[in-house]
């Protein structure tokens, strides 16, 4: 009598190697360093669970919250915001930041695109251009001019590149931030669009994970400000993107 072909798909074998890891932490704890949580976390991992922090604000939840056609996507616009003191001292942060973080959230968004789009940052940076009073309005009448569904609006406060008493021998960058996600305001139904503004403030410090770094040739001040401003893109970007909390501890690089 002839057997059955014993048929073992991926999801056999991702159980096989689950079994075989718990055998092995049973086993040897002490040589493999093998805890709990490793294995619940490598386990969820080959089931395809998705073991990303979740981001606090939903930008895909605005669909519903503001009644988006199904066929339409969600336009959100990215509009940063810096002192002229800042401009004048520390170059166009605010711009660079507008690119970095719109293109950051554009790729994070990209298998929505079509329930979601992001604003090209040429686009907000002509509105800006065309209106000099845009810092005085108010998040919602930006997305409205924006023709836009969500503003995400960044104010940066206090922002510097050097170490504090170093007499800019020495970088170590921070800056506090504001975040206001905000609808586009309408003439109806205000107090309901009040009510989905999210508002989020954070204190941001690079690099965070060793000492300053020091001011030489290799290293000028533009250089160091772009790599903060790609730092800042990615922290903020987490506030809206799920991410592996192990990307919190990477490496940062000038």
């Amino acid at each position: 009598m002839m057997g059955r072909k014993q048929i073992r798909g991926p999801f056999t074998k991702a159980w096989g190697v689950v079994v075989a890891m718990l055998a092995l932490c049973l086993l040897l704890p002490a040589m493999s360093g093998c805890t709990l949580p490793t294995l619940v976390y490598f386990t969820a991992v080959m089931l395809g669970k998705d073991m990303r922090a979740p981001p606090p604000i939903d930008l895909l939840s605005y669909r519903e919250k503001l009644n988006k056609p199904r066929k339409e996507p969600l336009r959100v616009a990215v509009v940063t915001y810096t002192d002229v003191g800042t401009q004048i001292h520390l170059g166009p942060l605010a711009r660079e930041l507008d690119d970095a973080l719109a293109k950051t959230l554009a790729k994070g968004f990209e298998k929505d695109k079509d329930r979601l789009v992001v604003l090209a940052p040429a686009v907000v940076h002509r509105w800006q251009d065309r209106n000099d009073q845009w810092a005085a309005l108010e998040p919602a009448e930006m997305a409205r001019q924006l023709r836009a569904d969500l503003v995400i609006f960044v104010e940066l406060s206090n922002p510097s590149l050097f170490e504090n008493g170093s007499n800019r021998t020495l970088y170590r960058a921070r800056a506090d931030v504001a975040v206001t996600v905000a609808p586009a305001h309408t003439s109806q139904a205000e107090d309901v669009l009040s009510d989905l503004v999210v508002k989020e403030h954070l204190h941001v410090e690079f690099p965070r994970g060793s000492g300053p770094a020091s001011v030489d040739p290799d290293l000028p001040p533009e250089r160091f400000r772009r790599a903060f401003v790609a730092y800042l893109a990615r922290e903020l970007s987490w506030l809206f993107l799920p991410h592996d909390p192990k990307e919190e501890f990477a490496s940062e690089k000038f």
